[in-house]
């Protein structure tokens, strides 16, 4: 797999269209491309406010050693983060974040929906300094 710099606007669309979501304004996109330079993965952050960032993830079923470490290291290297904020309803998600040492927050309601459902609700997850480093560092990449 290799990464694709410099294509941000691609990547983005790319990524809206196969999250089914509406499009939102980016700090950066990065592309994970196959061998033949298609497109079947996505890093995008958003939000960033000199301290945070939010990051959004779509690809591969299974994140790779390579692929964490590509994103903590653009937030170490390329926003110098303190935290790095992860929203999601998946539960495999939340376990694997959860695993990586990332701090649950809460539940944030109507972040996918129009209800109090928990359909409807997503979990915040942040990554603090120290762990943005271990992970940007990570070996078995």
């Amino acid at each position: 797999m290799q990464l694709v710099m410099g294509q941000d606007a691609r990547v983005a669309e790319w990524m809206v269209a196969q999250s089914n979501c509406r499009p939102m304004q980016f700090n950066l996109a990065v592309g994970l491309s196959d061998d033949a330079g298609e497109l079947v993965g996505g890093i995008m952050f958003t939000g960033y406010n000199g301290s945070d960032a939010e990051v959004h993830y779509i690809g591969p079923k299974h994140l790779t050693r390579r692929t964490v470490r590509t994103i903590f290291t653009i937030a170490l290297k390329v926003f110098d983060l303190n935290r790095l904020t992860i929203r999601t309803r998946k539960e495999s998600m939340a376990r694997g974040v959860q695993k990586l040492g990332a701090v649950f927050e809460g539940t944030v309601r109507r972040l996918y929906g129009p209800t109090d459902e928990d359909r409807h609700a997503g979990r915040q997850f942040a990554f603090f300094r120290e762990a943005i480093e271990r992970l940007a560092c990570m070996k078995g990449a």
